[in-house]
């Protein structure tokens, strides 16, 4: 091979890796949803009494406002429960978004 074809050669190998590895890096949106979602339920029944009416009425408000019914939401992460990676992801995140919360309620207390 010239020197200009390996180049060019190597160049295209370097380009389609480096797509690929940040392609890799995008957080699946079910997975972003889901966890959002997991967060505003968790901070919900830490903060009021899981067996009132009212609590019900929060929790379905809360899942309209991510955009889910009870069922859709249960079907999504009957979906992610098939691909446990992707479970594992979900809960990563739900757990860095908790801690972050914590952290802002942190620095907000005196």
């Amino acid at each position: 091979m010239r020197p200009y074809q390996t180049i060019i050669l190597l160049t295209v190998i370097i380009a389609v890796a480096v797509f690929l590895h940040f392609r890799s890096l995008r957080v699946d949106p079910r997975i972003e949803r889901v966890a959002n979602c997991f967060v505003e339920l968790a901070l919900l029944h830490l903060s009021s009494d899981t067996t009132s009416a009212t609590f019900t009425a929060q929790r379905d408000s809360v899942l309209n406002s991510m955009g889910f019914t009870e069922l859709s939401f249960r079907e999504m992460k009957a979906d992610l429960e098939r691909e446990p990676e992707k479970l594992i992801d979900a809960w990563d995140l739900v757990d860095k978004k908790l801690k972050v919360r914590k952290e802002a309620l942190d620095i907000v207390k005196p």
